[in-house]
């Protein structure tokens, strides 16, 4: 995955690829997300898309638990497009309400936490002692 979204940054930054009128209009009939990306980087963006999409098919973490991770980082985000695509994905692959509850829940707690330790300069060396991380 790293290795395509450098090629993909490099090809893009540099110019590479060229996308033509009738192909950029074949990819936004394809997927209207491709509409998002500008014409020059459009061919690029499709095959990054797709790419990266795999890690929820093809990936280590099974479908449902995948989609409640994207959840959680949706919410943490506040992606109001986000949630409403991967919580009806999850939904898709058998994730329930709870479930669902529990990843944006998770989420929440994790950036309120983590104020609270940033707030309070509670310190990595404190942290990594409560933890029993042994120093580097």
């Amino acid at each position: 995955m790293k290795k395509i979204v450098l090629l993909f940054l490099f090809t893009t930054a540099l110019g590479f690829s060229q996308t033509t009128d009738e192909e950029y209009e074949a990819l936004t009939k394809k997927s209207p997300f491709n509409k998002m990306y500008p014409k020059a980087t459009a061919a690029d963006a499709a095959v990054y898309f797709g790419a990266w999409n795999k890690i929820f098919t093809e990936g280590p973490i099974a479908l449902k638990e995948a989609r409640l991770a994207a959840i959680s980082a949706s919410a943490a985000m506040k992606c109001e497009y986000c949630i409403t695509a991967q919580v009806h994905m999850a939904i898709a692959a058998g994730a329930t309400d709870d479930e669902i509850k529990a990843a944006i829940f998770i989420a929440a707690e994790v950036a309120r936490f983590s104020t609270l330790l940033y707030g309070n300069e509670f310190g990595m060396d404190n942290l990594k002692n409560i933890l029993g991380i042994q120093p580097e």
